[in-house]
């Protein structure tokens, strides 16, 4: 396959991961580096990040252990701005599955509830979440074989997912 042909297959990933996951703002994959950048946003947050960050990636390394799951790039990192919090997830996509993906969503519901911002959109309607979720780890396993220099950038704008070749 050529590089090209590649970005049909990443680009539909991402916009289903953002379909999905309305808390999630924008998805940044380098597939050169296999790492892939999940941000979110939080609204009314403390200045209890670190402490927060710490307990996610602990809990994270709980998932890793007991999965048996080798991980090379797992981490945090937050930037307090004056209204909002932006929250980024660095992990690598040699093992990432949706599973994962589920969880840290899990994690950041339960350790920020109404301060993680979402984009839920009315119109848009996932009738079968479990039909969706194994597409995106059908889509996630497809991703992985694919070896390119591509990065790709998803995000939301005006209720639209919008995927950008950086």
């Amino acid at each position: 396959m050529n590089k090209s042909s590649n970005v049909p297959h990443i680009a539909n990933l991402l916009t289903s991961i953002l379909i999905r996951y309305p808390e999630i703002a924008t998805i940044n994959l380098d597939s050169k580096a296999q790492v892939v950048k999940f941000t979110f946003y939080l609204k009314n947050v403390t200045n209890k990040m670190e402490t927060v960050e710490k307990h996610l990636q602990q809990s994270l390394k709980t998932y890793y252990y007991l999965g048996d799951i080798e991980v090379t790039v797992s981490s945090f990192d937050s930037q307090q701005l004056d209204f909002f919090t932006i929250l980024e997830f660095q992990r690598d996509t040699r093992s990432l599955s949706q599973k994962e993906i589920a969880l840290i969503i899990a994690l950041l519901k339960d350790e920020f509830a109404a301060s993680l911002i979402t984009d839920e959109d009315d119109d848009l309607i996932v009738d079968d979440l479990t039909l969706h979720e194994e597409l995106v780890s059908y889509m996630l396993e497809n991703v992985k074989r694919i070896r390119a220099n591509q990065e790709l950038i998803a995000l939301r704008d005006e209720g639209k997912v919008v995927v950008y070749n950086k």
